[in-house]
Order: structure tokens, then C-alpha cells, then sequence
């Protein structure tokens, strides 16, 4: 009788293992699924979250492998310097063009990140192809103007690395329109780098008649 037993619970472990195996499986694409979640609803009356606060668990193209996530939660934001530029940093509606006198259909919004760590090398991760946001801030800090509302990314998580001394740029418009939208005044407009709200930078903008 005992060799029997023997044979029944051998006979049983492939089956425990394919559960075990497929429970796994489970809780990866749980987790894979939670971490490329995002808010892509901003709200349209005040500065979206992800302008202001960093997100509770950030974003990791590395997660699944412990020694890469320690890597990438050692990136030390004070590392890094965020300055944007505006060009031009004043606009007539009436006249739409940039400081060398040429006709422009918007401003152009550069933000640059730059690692001012002496020695290190950092991962910067994203989880979609959106790299950045623009914000049109009117009294209040009103959002005005969001430039990802009509846009859609594809969800492809990547990640760059920023050695030191080393600048990463981007660039894009604030269409005139938007300012048409706007009218005369004096606004602000914020970029901020994607997956880290606190790399970003706020400049004035004049917008006359």
C-alpha cells in the first residue's frame, strides 16, 4: 500500500506546479497592467496632478528585475536642473511673429534637463511615447490650454539615460490660437518632463492685441 500512495502523490505535483505557475503568471500582468496606468483626464479648471505632484509609485521600465528597480529609484531628482525658454517671449495677435521678425504660427516652448551631478548616470523612465506636457496658465493658475489633450500616445514603455554634464531638450507649440482663445494679457506657461512632475519650469508670456 505504501508504494501506491507514493505513485498517487507524484502523479499530483505537475498538476500543483501548473497553478502555482499560473498564479504567477496572474500577479505579473496584474502588476504590469497597474504600473502603465495614467490619468489622461486632466482637469480642465486647475493644473493637472501630474504638473505637481510625483506619482505615488513612479512609473519603472525595470520593474520584474529587484536589482534594476533599486537602480532606477536612485535617481536623485536634485541632480537635475529644468529650465524652459519661450520663443518669443511676447506675441501680438495681430501680427503673430517670433523675435527675428519671421511670421510663427505659436510659441515655441523649449524645456531643457540637465544632469549636474559630477559623476553619475541616471535612467529616466516613461511609461508611453509622451516625453512632456505645456500648460497655458491663466489668473489662478487657470488651465487655459493643455497641449496633450488632443493627442494620443503609443503605450510603449522606454527609458533614456543622462550621463553627467550631459542636456536632453524638448520642444513644441503653444498655437496661436490658443492664445486667440485666450485674448491680450499676461500668462504663464509650464512644460514639465513626463513620469516627473518635479522637473519642470513656469515663464511669462505677454500677449498683446
Amino acid at each position: 500500500m505504501r508504494p501506491a500512495k507514493k505513485i498517487e502523490l507524484a502523479a499530483r505535483t505537475p498538476s500543483l506546479r501548473r497553478m502555482k505557475t499560473t498564479l504567477a503568471a496572474s500577479c505579473v500582468l496584474l502588476l504590469a497592467g497597474a504600473a502603465l496606468a495614467i490619468d489622461i483626464s486632466p482637469n480642465r479648471r486647475t493644473v493637472p496632478e501630474k504638473f505637481i505632484n510625483p506619482p505615488g509609485k513612479r512609473f519603472s521600465l525595470f520593474s520584474g528585475d529587484p536589482e534594476r528597480i533599486q537602480r532606477a529609484n536612485e535617481v536623485n531628482l536634485e541632480d537635475f536642473k529644468a529650465e524652459c525658454s519661450l520663443e518669443p517671449a511676447a506675441l501680438s495677435l495681430s501680427n503673430p511673429t517670433d523675435s527675428q521678425g519671421n511670421s510663427t504660427t505659436g510659441v515655441k516652448v523649449t524645456l531643457r534637463i540637465q544632469n549636474i551631478s559630477k559623476k553619475k548616470r541616471y535612467p529616466l523612465s516613461f511609461p508611453d511615447a509622451q516625453r512632456y506636457d505645456i500648460a497655458l496658465l491663466g489668473p489662478g493658475d487657470e488651465l487655459l490650454y493643455l497641449w496633450s489633450d488632443d493627442k494620443m500616445f503609443t503605450q510603449e514603455s522606454d527609458a533614456i539615460f543622462v550621463n553627467s554634464g550631459e542636456v536632453i531638450s524638448y520642444s513644441d507649440l503653444v498655437p496661436n490660437a490658443a492664445l486667440a482663445k485666450a485674448g491680450p494679457g499676461t500668462y504663464k506657461i509650464m512644460m514639465v518632463l513626463s513620469n516627473y512632475p518635479e522637473l519642470k519650469d513656469v515663464k511669462e508670456l505677454v500677449v498683446k492685441p
